[in-house]
């Protein structure tokens, strides 16, 4: 886990309630334990948090929080024996302990626990499972928004991706599904952007949205060690300040991971797409691939007929994955052309029509 990274969700997370729902199969479990440890960690920095423990038992998941020294208090009554079990749960949370809850009910989203998350305004779910997440291809679904469940076909567990959608349109913003015997889960997903198990969400988790002037420096930084490679073309504040409106970034979780930039030429009917560039932990999700369609649209949008991209360490990147075709620089525009022979530098041309 990158520690910077995590840090930046601690004043995110103060004062917002979690629900946990524990399977019942993990309630005797040694890797319980793990996940208690992560909870009191959660505790710590302010979040509320009501573990809710599947079936009409809490014995063995108040022992067990009491080994963690977790700071928590049981609730008498089952969630499905209504508004009695909600009060107290809430009485539990209001005096800053944890709340221990037995569902009263089987199965991840019983009407019981969903209904006790909405009704106390619950900003995620969570469901430590004991028969794993949703994976596509052997890879868990990451993050998938709440609208796109109903097209996903291919992955494995297909009915527990549409019942957390379902949730989420309820109003639970996240569902997050996770592997409650994978040690330390709890932290890893919740302070990652990309994070280990699958979440359904119904907000601006995935976003590419226009470069606004505060994010220059926090760009300047993710792409230096490129322009110190010789990989990208040297920038400045200014030059990008300049520009503002050519450039996008493509954040998780309001935390850039990404950038392109769309430069129009008019008088030649085309734009460039430059300053493509991922940070390296967040290869291979398909992310600049998403930039680079969404900067193909903004050129048709534009009226262009033709965009193209100039490259020397990303050839097999357009030429193979996106695939543009390979062209000659005697097709730029004549300004682009001279100011890529004056700069010496021996990338390619590649194209795509719009």
């Amino acid at each position: 886990m990158n520690v910077r990274s995590a840090l930046e969700y601690v004043p995110y997370f103060r004062g917002r309630l979690f629900v946990v729902h524990i399977a019942q199969e993990l309630l005797a479990a040694d890797e319980l334990v793990d996940a208690l440890l992560d909870v009191d960690a959660l505790h710590e920095i302010g979040v509320r948090v009501v573990l809710v423990a599947e079936g009409g038992d809490t014995a063995a998941l108040v022992r067990r929080a009491g080994t963690c020294e977790l700071h928590a208090a049981e609730a008498e009554l089952p969630l499905n024996a209504g508004e009695p079990a909600t009060e107290r749960v809430r009485e539990i949370i209001e005096r800053r302990q944890v709340a221990i809850v037995a569902s009263g009910e089987m199965g991840r989203f019983d009407e019981s626990s969903v209904s006790l998350a909405v009704s106390m305004g619950a900003s995620k779910y969570i469901c430590l499972c004991a028969e794993g997440v949703p994976c596509r291809s052997g890879q868990p679904i990451f993050a998938i928004p709440e609208s796109e469940v109903s097209s996903c076909t291919d992955c494995s567990h297909a009915e527990v991706l549409h019942a957390a959608a379902a949730v989420c349109r309820r109003g639970i913003a996240r569902v997050h599904m996770l592997d409650g015997k994978r040690r330390g889960v709890l932290l890893d997903e919740l302070f990652s952007e990309e994070g280990v198990g699958t979440m359904v969400h119904n907000d601006s988790y995935r976003e590419i949205r226009p470069l606004q002037e505060d994010d220059i420096p926090e760009l300047l930084s993710m792409i230096g060690r490129c322009v110190v490679d010789e990989k990208l073309v040297p920038r400045t504040y200014e030059s990008i300040l300049a520009d503002l409106r050519s450039y996008y970034v493509y954040t998780l979780d309001d935390t850039i991971v990404g950038c392109v930039a769309i430069y129009p030429y008019p008088e030649d009917s085309c734009a460039e797409l430059g300053c493509l560039f991922i940070k390296k932990n967040y290869e291979g999700h398909g992310y600049g691939r998403a930039m680079c369609r969404m900067i193909e649209q903004k050129a048709r949008d534009m009226g262009f007929e033709w965009l193209f991209a100039i490259s020397q360490s990303a050839v097999s990147y357009f030429r193979d994955r996106l695939h543009y075709a390979q062209l000659s620089r005697s097709v730029l525009p004549v300004s682009r052309r001279q100011a890529l022979e004056q700069s010496g530098r021996s990338s390619e041309v590649f194209g795509c029509r719009l």
